[in-house]
């Protein structure tokens, strides 16, 4: 019944995308390229991307096994996410509980993970590292607290294993560096309360070893350095960038964590004596969260996939502060007391139902995006040999992955994506072209991931207006809806007028805090015929 848990609440949270499973436009499509180049050339992950500046060897090798062995099957891909999934909701309950937890606290630490946002778009979407990256940290951390009450052979191996994870980690996302500071928030939190330091000093020297093999595996594979890779020296410390980053944090934080804080005052507040002592993982949660924050600050975006780290340990102590709200409503307790824990833990619970709310929009803004690119590249596969299209919109990863997908998907090589035409060139072209246009609205600020967005639209149909000036056909239209419900509550941080660094992307003018609207994503392909005054090419 302990391992049946967390695989049943995985299975219900990835239901609807197991269901309906369709590859991306983010990264997908060189996910599957990586993996046909790779072939069981397994060295080969240690010279990936080079002018990006990544060495990320571990993140290629388990995707490009997932590649190899599940082939074009996005089903086989979301499997992958759901089995990750389950593990890391059984490792959260087992952290917690082996923290002096109840088993009503790592329950509610379960469910807080396995539903908020970030979760919803890392799991729902395919080709991101941050769930892959987690796996390796959580069993780490639980191979080292394992490892302190085991005996010496068996401590040996635990070890061993947590440092092997640890390595993998590093090797997923290069962010996992935080871990080291955050570790050494650990041990000065043992140093302040005067407990117990071996767990702390083991987990840091794991944690050294491990940075260490990876800088020197770097040092010898990685062609550029962080500061010279094209994507890679994006990463800036400077105000500019990390002014917006605190202000978009600060939104996600509202968006989809603000039930910590009334769990937060009643912990403040109510003083609640912890059961068996679970206020020092709940410190140590604290420290994990504050880490994981820290590390984006520099980085010019902020996407929500990118909170999953913090979203384990914060779904961890609002767990255990959400434990002792309940035990703190007992009749043995005093009356102030009782007060303050029933508050605490309804007015989390109904922000929490808020922040689902949210979720569930994430998720149905995911598979609405994912249905229609995909029934976009079914509807390319079949046009004739040799077409030339273009893909009317502006430079974006689109760009990249659509012809990718046609070749790894469909087997279409053939099939010429050409980028938009430079202004001013819009004249009719001298050869039969097929012309792509999105459509978009009501998309919400923020969501997941996209790389369209309405103004951006407008200006690509503007252009689409421009082309059909002769002879065209509309051979392809299709838009796919969804009604969602999105309670805006970080747009409240856009009232405060004197933050000089607001992300006006957060802060649309035209949406209330409850926003209901339509979604509409999906295409139109338009078949522009060759120009009458244009000569006929001679076929070969």
């Amino acid at each position: 019944m302990t391992w049946l848990a967390p695989v049943v609440l995985a299975g219900l949270v990835m239901l609807p995308r197991l269901a309906s499973p369709q590859f991306g436009f983010l990264d997908d499509g060189l996910t599957l390229e990586t993996g046909r180049t790779v072939s069981g050339r397994w060295n080969a992950v240690l010279h990936l991307n080079p002018e990006t500046g990544r060495f990320v060897p571990a993140y290629w090798l388990v995707y490009s096994a997932i590649a190899m062995v599940g082939g074009v099957r996005p089903l086989a891909f979301f499997m992958f996410n759901a089995v990750i999934l389950a593990a890391l909701l059984a490792i959260l309950a087992r952290l917690v509980r082996r923290s002096a937890a109840t088993r009503l606290q790592a329950t509610i630490a379960m469910v807080l993970f396995a539903g908020c946002g970030p979760t919803i778009e890392s799991f729902y979407t395919l080709s991101k590292p941050e769930p892959l990256q987690l796996l390796w940290m959580a069993g780490a951390l639980l191979a080292t607290a394992a490892a302190i009450d085991a005996t010496p052979g068996r401590r040996a191996g635990l070890i061993a294993l947590a440092a092997s994870l640890s390595l993998f980690a590093y090797a997923t996302k290069e962010t996992s560096v935080v871990l080291i500071p955050i570790a050494l928030a650990w041990l000065a939190i043992e140093w302040a309360r005067g407990g117990p330091r071996r767990f702390t000093v083991t987990y840091i020297a794991i944690n050294v070893a491990a940075a260490v093999a990876f800088l020197v595996l770097r040092a010898h594979y990685a062609q550029l350095g962080l500061s010279e890779g094209s994507y890679t020296r994006a990463y800036t410390p400077e105000w500019r960038v990390m002014g917006p980053a605190l202000f978009r944090i600060a939104a996600w934080l509202l968006r989809d964590f603000a039930f910590l804080l009334p769990l937060l005052v009643f912990v403040a507040v109510g003083r609640p004596r912890p059961r068996r002592g679970w206020s020092r993982p709940a410190w140590y949660a604290g420290a994990w969260m504050a880490g994981w924050l820290a590390v984006f600050l520099p980085w010019p975006a902020t996407f929500e996939y990118y909170l999953l780290p913090f979203a384990f340990g914060a779904s961890a102590a609002a767990g255990m502060a959400a434990g002792a709200g309940w035990a703190a409503r007992r009749r043995s307790q005093p009356a102030a007391g009782r007060r303050l824990a029933w508050s605490a833990l309804v007015a989390a619970g109904l922000v929490w139902v808020m922040t689902v709310v949210n979720a569930g929009a994430d998720a149905r803004v995911q598979l609405t995006v994912d249905r229609a690119n995909a029934a976009l590249v079914d509807f390319l596969a079949g046009l004739p040999a040799g077409s030339r299209v273009l893909l009317n919109t502006v430079m974006n990863e689109y760009h990249l992955e659509l012809p990718r997908h046609l070749v790894e998907i469909k087997g279409r090589p053939d099939i010429v994506v050409e980028p938009p035409r430079r202004a001013g060139s819009d004249a009719w072209p001298s050869a039969d072209l097929f012309v792509i246009t999105a459509e978009l609205a009501n998309r919400p600020s923020p969501t997941v991931r996209l790389a369209l967005d309405e103004p951006g639209v407008a200006r690509d149909r503007a252009r689409l207006g421009r082309l059909l000036i002769g002879p065209s056909v509309p051979v392809y239209h299709e838009v796919l809806q969804a009604r969602l419900v999105e309670l805006g509550i970080h747009r409240w941080l856009c009232l405060v007028t004197v933050l000089p660094f607001i992300d006006p992307t957060f802060c649309p003018g035209d949406r209330p805090v409850l926003d209901r609207r339509l979604f509409t994503y999906g295409w139109q392909v338009h078949h522009l015929m060759r120009s009458p005054s244009s000569p006929e090419r001679t076929r070969p």
